[in-house]
């Protein structure tokens, strides 16, 4: 059975030149058990996991170019990347010094989460153009989008961000 995200992500690293370093298949099991013990409870599931994490907290708004915004809160610095797990089991650790919009350009629409080792937050963009920030990355996203709205930013469900945000 072909893995259409691996293909995708070759495809996109030889294009882009990306330094992604792939965990061992333990490891990754191991630290996706960690991701899903501290932002859901140890609760999983294969490919909607993001459901699973929007109902531990965090903000979220909702712009189809929100991704482009993550290399302002990732400042180059070395992170995790991974996926729903049925389209790739993998966790990938992204070295520093890259722009993560670079990668993000060339690579189709899969669901993806970001995060670091110590698990401080976690971001991630799915299918619906839903980006949500957790832990130390929700008041970045608080404040990014409540600086939009300055400008007359609303994201696609019209919704601006001055009050309350």
């Amino acid at each position: 059975m072909t893995n259409f995200l691996r293909q995708s992500m070759e495809e996109t690293l030889q294009v882009t030149h990306y330094n992604l370093r792939e965990l061992a298949p333990i490891e990754s099991q191991q630290f996706r058990k960690r991701v899903a013990d501290k932002y859901t409870s140890g609760k999983t599931h294969p490919s909607l996991f993001w459901e699973l994490v929007a109902g531990y907290g965090g903000f979220s708004i909702c712009d189809s170019d929100a991704w482009q915004w993550l290399d302002e809160f990732i400042k180059e610095r070395k992170f995790i990347l991974f996926f729903e797990e049925s389209n790739d089991p993998t966790v990938y650790i992204a070295a520093a010094k890259q722009k993560f919009q670079e990668f993000l350009e060339e690579f189709p629409d899969y669901i993806f989460y970001v995060t670091n080792e110590s698990l401080d937050y976690l971001i991630y963009f799915n299918d619906s153009d839903y980006l949500r920030c957790i832990g130390s990355a929700e008041p970045w996203l608080r404040q990014k989008v409540k600086q939009l709205s300055q400008n007359s930013w609303k994201d696609i469900d019209g919704r601006s961000f001055l009050d309350g945000v």
